[in-house]
């Protein structure tokens, strides 16, 4: 059996060495709290790597693909080395002094162990 772990390890090698610090941003809402008025979200930032590509034009069919909508090549390891949480679509993306929000996720995992997350985006 092959070792995935190492495959991820290249793919966050080679995304360094091409791509940019991604920030994934991922909230969390708790809890309706009555003297809030409101249920408290917590968010939580996750730093990677990333690298930005834009659709081809024959890729942009105006419903699912947006002009403007971006994919985003996501190491399946965060900066300090630890494992990305896997994004969702509730999730926000900070890339290039930009806000995204992220539309879909594709994330390749042989034997549960992610070696590369595929996040299509849009500008907010």
């Amino acid at each position: 059996m092959a070792d995935y772990t190492k495959t991820a390890s290249r793919a966050d090698q080679s995304l360094r060495r091409k791509g940019g610090i991604v920030m994934l941003r991922q909230v969390v809402t708790g809890v309706y709290d009555p003297g809030l008025g409101a249920a408290p979200s917590i968010a939580t930032d996750y730093e990677g790597t990333g690298v930005k590509i834009a659709y081809e034009a024959e890729n942009i069919d105006g419903t699912l693909i947006q002009a403007g909508d971006q994919k985003l090549l996501l190491s399946p390891l965060q900066r300090s080395g630890l494992p990305m949480p896997t994004p969702t679509t509730a999730d926000l993306v900070l890339f290039g002094g930009a806000s995204y929000t992220v539309k879909a996720v594709g994330t390749t995992a042989p034997v549960d162990v992610a070696v590369l997350h595929t996040l299509q985006l849009r500008g907010i």
